[in-house]
């Protein structure tokens, strides 16, 4: 820690309900923007989730084909981040889980006391493969150490 920042906290888990996951990460009533993605074209839940099954319909073994990424900001450290800063934060973090052809969006939620982000992960790879799923919280949580 380089004393700038407060600790990062996050936490991942592969999981089943990609579409709820979407859809909840994406919700307004959570005060949510969507502040960066990769390899998504499309704007809202349902035509995001769409694309996601696109690079799924090959893959039919994997059972939970995406995973749930959630980021919690520390609270002093919520007025020095801008959805810029947040958006790279998101972008680190995918680079460091290797998400690089992995489809993925990342959501600010204000609705809260404490600002948190979230980031859906298309576990399936545009080239077919599945990510290794051991241990992704831990990993979660180093990562989270390592960027803060």
């Amino acid at each position: 820690n380089n004393g700038l920042f407060d600790p990062m906290i996050a936490k991942a888990k592969a999981i089943a309900h990609g579409s709820r996951a979407i859809e909840y990460a994406m919700r307004e009533s959570k005060k949510s923007s969507l502040i960066t993605s990769n390899l998504v074209q499309s704007g809202t839940p349902d035509e995001i989730y769409k694309e996601f099954l696109q690079a799924q319909k090959y893959n039919s073994r994997c059972k939970n084909k995406f995973i749930r990424i959630e980021i919690g900001i520390a609270p002093d450290d919520e007025k020095k981040l801008t959805d810029k800063d947040l958006a790279k934060i998101c972008q680190e973090f995918s680079k460091r889980f290797g998400f690089t052809n992995h489809q993925w969006i990342a959501c600010t939620h204000k609705d809260t006391d404490n600002l948190h982000l979230h980031m859906i992960v298309n576990r399936i790879s545009i080239n077919n493969k599945v990510y290794e799923t051991d241990f992704i919280s831990k990993r979660a949580g180093k990562i989270a150490e390592e960027i803060s």
